[in-house]
């Protein structure tokens, strides 16, 4: 049919670019906003596969891990090292080797272990204490083994890892009992087990305690410390009557970066917990 003036009808327009804009508009909007969902969800599933909260398969890890290790380790802890080539490689250097530039050093390695509890000296040089420091505040992964660097080389005034190490250290060396006596200069020798305090932890992660059922009680040199940061594992004496029998094994300082341990033993005596402290701080 046509209108009265003979003209056929104009055909419909097919022009839909207006409704294609919309949908391209709100399709680039959508996808603003959930990329960078996306790059969050990542950023944490990789920090907690670094972190070990989890484990990725398919990211796979660097090879062995570069530890330093300031004083003189036991030949039990040694021999722990010797058999985790696969989790980590160690070199030695005294503590008094370490007094110039020391960050240049520490940052050649992802762990940092300071033992001296079997030497006679047990001081580190102001350089070095803030060097450590740092190097935690970074990101690095310090261990404490029970009484290292509780002093300052040549300042007799200086006792304790605050005035050494600030505020990285998880424990605390107060005066303990009536006799005025610091705790991390008064050594005890304990035959007991090592029991898990923090179920929750990696390191203690399937172990309830150690030596495992059957197995003959450690004889253990610890210190009657304070504990401020989290406990994850704790040295009970054989056989146990109060609190007073127990005492620090592993303490770990709470931090935005970096880690840090403490051992109230020498880690020499138990390897499983030492291979699952290893993979922690991987």
């Amino acid at each position: 049919m046509y209108d009265e003036g003979g003209m056929a009808p104009e055909p419909m327009s097919q022009d839909f670019g207006p409704h294609d804009s919309g949908v391209q508009s709100k399709l680039k909007y959508s996808l603003e906003g959930i990329i960078p969902l996306i790059l969050i969800i990542i950023i944490i599933a990789f920090l907690g596969h670094q972190f070990g909260f989890w484990n990725i398969p398919g990211l796979t890890d660097k090879g062995p891990m570069r530890m330093l290790i300031i004083g003189s380790p036991s030949a039990e802890f040694k021999d722990v090292l010797n058999q985790d080539k696969d989790l980590v490689r160690y070199d030695f250097r005294g503590a008094d080797r370490l007094k110039t530039n020391p960050e240049d050093i520490l940052g050649e390695y992802d762990i940092v272990v300071l033992d001296q509890h079997l030497e006679s000296e047990k001081d580190i040089s102001r350089q070095l204490g803030e060097a450590i420091k740092d190097y935690v505040g970074k990101g690095g992964k310090f261990i404490l083994v029970m009484d290292s660097g509780i002093r300052r080389t040549n300042d007799s005034a200086i006792l304790g890892w605050e005035a050494t190490f600030g505020d990285i250290v998880p424990v605390s060396c107060d005066i303990i009992g009536e006799d005025d006596v610091r705790g991390c200069t008064k050594k005890v020798y304990v035959t007991g087990r090592i029991y898990r305090d923090d179920f929750k932890h990696p390191i203690m992660k399937g172990i309830e305690y150690a030596p495992g059922e059957g197995g003959y009680n450690y004889t253990l040199e610890t210190l009657p410390v304070n504990i401020t940061g989290n406990q994850i594992a704790w040295i009970e004496m054989y056989p146990y009557e109060s609190e007073a029998d127990q005492y620090p094994a592993i303490v770990e300082k709470k931090l935005v970066i970096g880690k840090s341990l403490y051992f109230g033993y020498d880690p020499g005596y138990s390897k499983g917990i030492f291979d699952a402290t290893l993979k922690y701080l991987r």
